[in-house]
C-alpha cells in the first residue's frame, strides 16, 4: 500500500446484506478507480478473505446472523493489518465511538453521499499506510541494534534518514487527509492553513523549541479530523445550531481522538492530543473533560487561542467575520477564563503577524 498515494486505486471488500446498497458503495467506489469484492453476509466475507486480503473492508453493522460489529473483531484478530470501515444507519455517536474503540478505521452513517464514502475510504487508506510505514521503520532500528556490528554506526545513520522521511511522509498524508476533509466542509481548507500558521506564530513567540514549533505547525490542521463523523446537516446548517445538536457537534473532539490516536508516530500522537483538548478552557469549563489550567496540553492551549481568533475574523454560514481590533477585544476579555493567560499576553503582541496570515489566507 503506497503512502505516497494513499487515495489511489484499492482493492475494498464491501460486506452488506441489501443487494441495492452494495451496488450504490460498489459504483460509487469503483468510479473512482477502486476494484471491489461484494458479500452478502459476514460468513461471505470471511470466505473471500480466506482466498485473497483487500486493502480495506467496507462493512454494514447490522447483518442477519452474524453482526458488522463481530466480523470486526474477528478481522482485528485475524488480519490486524487490515483497515475496516464500518457503515450504519443506526443512529447515534455512542455506537460509532464504541466501533472505532473496537479498531475500526472509520464510520459512514446511512444514508451516505459519495463524498462521504470517499472520505472513510480515503482516511482509512491513509492511517493503515502511516502504520505500515512505522512498523517498518520500528523493526528496521531494532534489527541494526540487534546486529551489534562494525557498520552499526553507518547503519544507524541511515536509519535516521529514514525517520527523516518518514517524518516527511507523514506530513504529506496528513496534508492529503485535510484536503480530503476540505471537500466536504467548505469552510476548513482556508481555516486549517490560518490556523496552522496562528498556532506555530505564538509557539515562536513564546520560545519553544524549533522543533517543537515545526510539530505544532504540522499536526494543528488535524484539529477538526473528527468532523468526518458529523452528519452535514448540522456540520453545514446556516443558523446557530441547537443545544441538541452542539451536543453531536462536540463529539467530534472524541471523534478525531479516536481516528488519530491508534498511531505511534509523534507528530499523529501531538495531532491526537490537539484533536481531544482544542476545546477545553482554561477555567474548566469547556468539553469534553472539562480540563482546566494546565491539565490541558500546551499544543491544546495554543491550538484553542488560533481556532477561535480563527472562527471570530472569518465568514461562516451562519456569520459574518468581525474586524480583527473587536476579534482582539474578546480574546483580551477571555484572558483567564477560557484562555491561558500567558499565551494570551503573548498572542495579543502577535497582532502583526496574524493581520498578514489573514491577508494571504483570505475567505474564499
Amino acid at each position: 500500500m503506497a503512502v505516497s498515494d494513499p487515495i489511489g486505486s484499492a482493492r475494498i471488500l464491501v460486506v452488506d446484506d441489501d443487494e441495492q446498497v452494495r451496488g450504490v458503495l460498489s459504483r460509487i467506489l469503483e468510479r473512482h478507480g477502486h476494484r471491489c469484492e461484494l458479500a452478502a453476509s459476514a460468513d461471505e466475507a470471511r470466505a473471500t478473505l480466506s482466498r485473497s486480503r483487500p486493502d480495506i473492508v467496507l462493512s454494514d453493522v447490522t447483518m442477519p446472523g452474524e453482526t458488522g460489529i463481530a466480523l470486526l473483531e474477528g478481522i482485528r484478530h485475524d488480519f490486524p493489518e487490515l483497515p475496516v470501515v464500518m457503515v450504519s444507519g443506526l443512529g447515534g455517536l455512542d455506537v460509532a465511538t464504541a466501533a472505532l474503540r473496537l479498531g475500526a478505521y472509520g464510520w459512514v452513517t446511512k444514508p451516505f453521499d459519495a463524498s462521504q464514502v470517499l472520505i472513510a475510504v480515503a482516511n482509512a487508506l491513509i492511517r493503515a499506510g502511516l502504520e505500515q510505514q512505522s512498523r517498518a521503520y520500528e523493526e528496521g532500528l531494532e534489527q541494526a541494534v540487534a546486529d551489534r556490528t562494525a557498520e552499526l554506526r553507518e547503519t544507524v545513520a541511515k536509519l535516521e534518514l529514514s525517520e527523516a522521511a518518514l517524518r516527511l511522509a507523514t506530513e504529506d498524508t496528513i496534508g492529503a487527509l485535510t484536503r480530503a476533509i476540505e471537500r466536504r466542509d467548505i469552510e476548513t481548507g482556508d481555516h486549517i492553513e490560518r490556523v496552522s500558521r496562528y498556532a506555530t506564530t505564538l509557539a515562536i513567540r513564546v520560545g519553544l523549541p524549533d522543533e517543537q514549533c515545526s510539530m505544532i505547525r504540522a499536526a494543528s490542521p488535524m484539529h477538526d479530523v473528527g468532523k468526518v463523523g458529523i452528519p452535514d446537516g448540522i456540520l453545514l446548517k446556516p443558523n446557530r445550531v441547537s443545544t441538541a445538536e452542539f451536543s453531536v457537534i462536540k463529539q467530534h473532539v472524541d471523534l478525531g481522538y479516536a481516528i488519530l490516536s491508534r498511531s505511534l508516530q509523534p507528530l499523529l500522537m501531538l495531532a491526537a492530543e490537539i484533536a481531544l483538548t482544542h476545546h477545553e478552557r482554561w477555567d474548566g469549563a469547556g468539553y469534553q473533560n472539562g480540563l482546566k489550567g494546565e491539565e490541558i496540553p500546551l499544543s491544546g492551549r495554543i491550538t484553542a487561542l488560533a481556532d477561535t481568533f480563527d472562527a471570530l475574523v472569518s465568514r461562516r454560514v451562519y456569520k459574518a467575520p468581525i474586524p480583527i481590533d473587536q476579534a482582539y477585544e474578546i480574546i483580551r476579555e477571555n484572558r483567564g477564563t477560557q484562555f491561558d493567560p500567558d499565551l494570551t499576553d503573548s498572542f495579543l503582541d502577535c497582532r502583526d503577524e496574524c493581520a498578514s496570515i489573514l491577508a494571504e489566507y483570505p475567505d474564499r
